[in-house]
């Protein structure tokens, strides 16, 4: 376009030199016209076209250049204006020249409000004046700052985290003109920033306390491994020895160097000892092979596992040690071997030793004052008998002068005193040596009260004294011991009225609470007599001790009637005490729990047990002795036994054969009496509703309720009483009764480690060979005891976290089937033992470190009679 511009204004131009030329013929041919032109003409008109084509070009370019200047400058202030960043355009001396929608978004000021303001004083916070004059100083000299990280104050006052750039702004002859500044919101970043640096720094403090708390507690251990008492020995899994302190040194005899790395364990192990343990395991069905597969064997059955072990040091010598092993492992599992810890019993088993052979002296030495006095008291009673018979017999003589009447009666008197002091000398040594044994009969309360009453109303007639025994609110029937209660009462209402010049002697029995079927007694003797005083209240209760020396003289009485009333009430599980002050009287009260007797209680103890046909009956039990015990009891009175030796033979024989009742073991090995209990019910027929009755020794209500859910319609405890065995089958044969519980076992303190009262009941049904099988049989569950849970482990190291459920289970079984061998040959107090043992495996594992010491106490004290017992047989 430009060109044909530039070509029209040559052609006009050289028109105008034509039109200027004086040779006017040339017009006439125009078609060579132009050359006609003068050479000077056509020059100066070309020049002068092209200047006016070159202005007219150099004017049309800057008009471009303006407008292209301008669509850049619109298309950047597009770009500022619409920006996230705020963009500040100022002069040199910092006033504000542009301000964009971003910029009034952050500071809060429109541009209206904010150009031709100095920027400093209207953004930049006081304390940070400084720092922006070094700023601008800077870009004076041509230094630009990129997102430098301040503070800037907003319209409200408020300041605020920004990333700021700061550029300057050039002519175009490169003259400084102005600045430029974006600056963007940092505040979450920067709160992020602070979190990371918190997080950071909390981070660099927990690793610094983990690292100083690691090299504590590695120096810790350390210290403790150094200064051990005890040997700790570590090793790998394939058995080399890791780790051996000093204590081991000092045990061993061996250097931790000669060790490490080089040899096992089995070195100091005694293989003897490793052969007859793997050999004991392999019994049991657990093949292993000898030495380190022997250890490792145990610590499969139990991690952590605690023996007796013996070591031989460098020298030979043998040291009987408590190990402990367990395995070593990492947090997610991989095994890294096992430590053991072994402490050198030597001094122990020297010092236990010396105990038992001064508790054997002391025992001995018990024993035999208490036989000594039993049989005194014996010696002496039976020539009294005589004084005091013929003494009464002269005294019916009415012809007796009356000086010869007077010393006879004192005769009777003094020899009638003589015997209530033996009476009590007897008593409490037959409660020394065989404790005290309670009944479980109807007691019928008001009769109690009645009788001691009438016994001891002519004494207290005798010294004008009131007497007054009343029950408030009791049952009339419960179950106790009659006997034994009304000898605690007769011997308090003696002493009161003994002690009593004038007023009144109060027996008082009242019931204070009932919870189900028990109801608590407080039983109360009230005198007002001469008193006690506090101290001399201290030692009321033990045995030949009295109140004041001078008692004895002026009243008589050998200070043994209070001590054995209160072990009699202690039995009770109650407590004798006592409320006095001298010269106001005294009160003697206890208070214990005694069940309410149902009418089948009453009925069980006052009717004769009659059966009124000949049953027949199937008794499964995994004991030989009492399948055997039961077939003579039952046998012997008419009834046809069957025997079962476990729950699948029972099921078996009860599908064979139709039977009248069944008595059921609870715990047998292959089956228990419940598992069979359900399958025998499930058969359907008459097996849905033949009686079936618990054999056991578990009698709490959550058992029975067990039992119940089972199938079973009744229990019978262990060991098996004869009364209540033929009680039972006579119930249950005659048909008619839901539910019959059984009445509450007797209450045995210091029982005696075998009662010969049991077994002599015994050789009733079994003869000696048959005795000296089941004490056989007694001794060899005790052995397997003594092997598995060994005498000399640490009662207080045996809680819940070592002995694990499996080896729980298996000592709560072999502690249940030593109760009835026990209890049935009369050692009660092993008994006793076993049964608790069995229930801290059950369901008190914290009463097991105790449990475990009574049961091995309660062995010790039983293995002598125990293996005479099987020589006499």
């Amino acid at each position: 376009m430009r060109l044909g511009g530039v070509a029209v204004i040559v052609a006009l131009s050289l028109v105008a030199g034509r039109i200027a030329s004086e040779d006017t013929l040339s017009w006439k041919t125009f078609g060579t016209w132009a050359l006609d032109i003068p050479w000077w003409i056509l020059v100066s008109s070309l020049a002068i076209g092209l200047l006016i084509a070159g202005l007219i070009e150099l004017h049309l370019a800057g008009l471009e250049r303006r407008n292209a200047r301008t669509r850049q400058y619109m298309h950047l202030a597009a770009i500022v204006e619409g920006s996230s960043y705020a963009i500040v355009g100022t002069s040199m001396d910092g006033i504000v020249l542009s301000w964009n929608k971003a910029a009034e978004r952050l500071f809060g000021y429109t541009a209206e409000q904010a150009i031709g303001r100095n920027a400093s004083q209207l953004i930049v916070p006081d304390d940070l004046r400084e720092e922006e004059q070094q700023m601008l100083a800077g870009i004076r000299d041509g230094t630009s700052f990129a997102y430098l990280w301040t503070k800037r104050k907003k319209a409200n006052g408020e300041l605020v985290d920004v990333a700021v750039s700061i550029s300057p702004i050039r002519a175009d002859d490169g003259e400084l003109i102005g600045m430029a500044a974006s600056a963007r919101d940092i505040t979450d970043l920067v709160q992020a920033e602070r979190e990371i640096h918190n997080l950071n720094a909390s981070l660099e403090r927990q690793v610094a306390e983990r690292t100083a708390q690691l090299e504590k507690t590695s120096t810790l251990q350390a210290a403790i491994l150094e200064r051990a008492a005890y040997a700790v020995i570590a090793t790998d899994v394939a058995g080399t020895i890791t780790l051996f302190n000093p204590a081991a040194e000092r045990m061993l005899g061996y250097k931790a160097e000669e060790l490490i790395g080089r040899a096992t364990a089995m070195l100091f192990h005694d293989p003897d000892e490793l052969a007859e343990r793997a050999e004991a395991m392999r019994q049991e069905g657990v093949h292993v092979a000898s030495n380190l597969g022997v250890l490792q064997a145990r610590l499969a059955r139990n991690d952590p596992d605690t023996a007796v072990w013996t070591y031989i040091d460098k020298y030979g010598d043998r040291i009987p040690t408590r190990l402990t092993l367990s395995l070593l492992r990492t947090k997610d599992g991989t095994n890294l071997g096992v430590l053991g810890i072994a402490i050198d019993l030597t001094e122990q088993l020297k010092y236990e030793d010396e105990l038992k052979a001064a508790r054997a002296s002391a025992e001995h030495a018990s024993a035999a004052k208490a036989d000594f006095l039993a049989n005194m008291s014996h010696e002496i009673r039976t020539p009294l008998n005589g004084i005091i018979g013929y003494a009464d017999l002269v005294l019916e003589d009415q012809t007796l002068a009356p000086d010869t009447r007077r010393q006879v009666t004192r005769i009777f008197e003094a020899s009638d005193s003589l015997r209530v002091i033996i009476d009590d000398i007897l008593d409490f040594s037959k409660i020394e040596a065989c404790g005290v044994k309670l009944e479980s009969k109807p007691l019928y309360i008001n009769e109690l009260i009645a009788n001691c009453a009438s016994i001891i109303e002519p004494k207290a007639d005798e010294k004008g004294l009131k007497l007054v025994a009343t029950a408030r609110a009791t049952p009339p029937v419960l179950l106790g011991d009659a006997s034994r209660l009304r000898q605690v009462l007769l011997n308090l209402m003696n002493n009161a009225v003994k002690f009593t010049a004038a007023g009144s002697v109060e027996l008082v029995v009242s019931c204070i609470s009932r919870v189900d079927n028990v109801a608590r007694l407080r039983i109360a003797v009230t005198d007002t007599g001469i008193g006690i005083s506090q101290d001399e209240q201290k030692g009321l209760f033990k045995r030949f001790s009295q109140a004041d020396e001078t008692i004895s003289r002026k009243y008589g009485g050998t200070g043994l009637g209070l001590a054995i009333s209160q072990r009699i009430v202690q039995a009770m599980q109650g407590d004798l005490k006592i409320k006095s002050q001298p010269g106001l009287g005294s009160t003697f009260y206890f208070e214990i729990d005694l069940p309410i007797a149902e009418q089948i209680d009453i009925e069980r103890h006052d009717t004769p047990v009659q059966s009124s046909r000949r049953a027949r009956i199937l008794i499964v039990d995994d004991v030989e002795m009492n399948r055997d015990l039961c077939k003579t009891m039952l046998g012997r009175v008419g009834h046809e036994v069957d025997l079962a030796d476990s729950g699948s033979t029972a099921i078996a024989m009860a599908c064979g054969r139709s039977y009248d009742l069944i008595f059921m073991d609870v715990q047998m090995g292959e089956m228990d009496g419940m598992e069979a209990t359900r399958r025998i019910r499930a058969l359907g027929d008459g097996l849905s509703s033949v009686p079936i009755i618990a054999l056991t020794a578990n009698v709490l209500p959550e058992q029975v309720a067990r039992y119940k859910a089972a199938g079973m319609d009744d229990h019978l405890g262990k060991p098996i009483n004869r009364a209540e065995l033929l009680a039972c089958v006579c119930r249950w044969i005659e048909g008619g009764i839901a539910e019959v519980p059984l009445a509450p076992s007797a209450v045995e303190i210091d029982q005696p480690v075998c009662d010969q009262d049991v077994l002599e009941d015994l050789r009733l049904f079994a003869n000696e060979q048959v005795i000296a099988g089941f004490a056989a049989q007694l001794c060899e569950t005790i052995a397997r005891i003594r092997a598995q849970w060994p005498r000399d482990v640490d009662p207080r190291s045996l809680d819940h976290h070592v002995f694990d459920l499996a080896a729980r289970e298996a000592l709560g079984a072999i502690s249940h089937k030593a109760i009835s061998l026990a209890g049935q040959l009369g050692f009660g107090q092993l008994a006793e033992a076993c049964r608790r043992m069995e229930t801290a495996c059950s369901d008190r594992a914290q009463d097991i470190p105790f449990a475990y010491a009574a049961l091995h106490q309660a062995i010790d004290n039983a293995l002598v009679q125990l293996e005479a017992l099987q020589e006499i047989a």
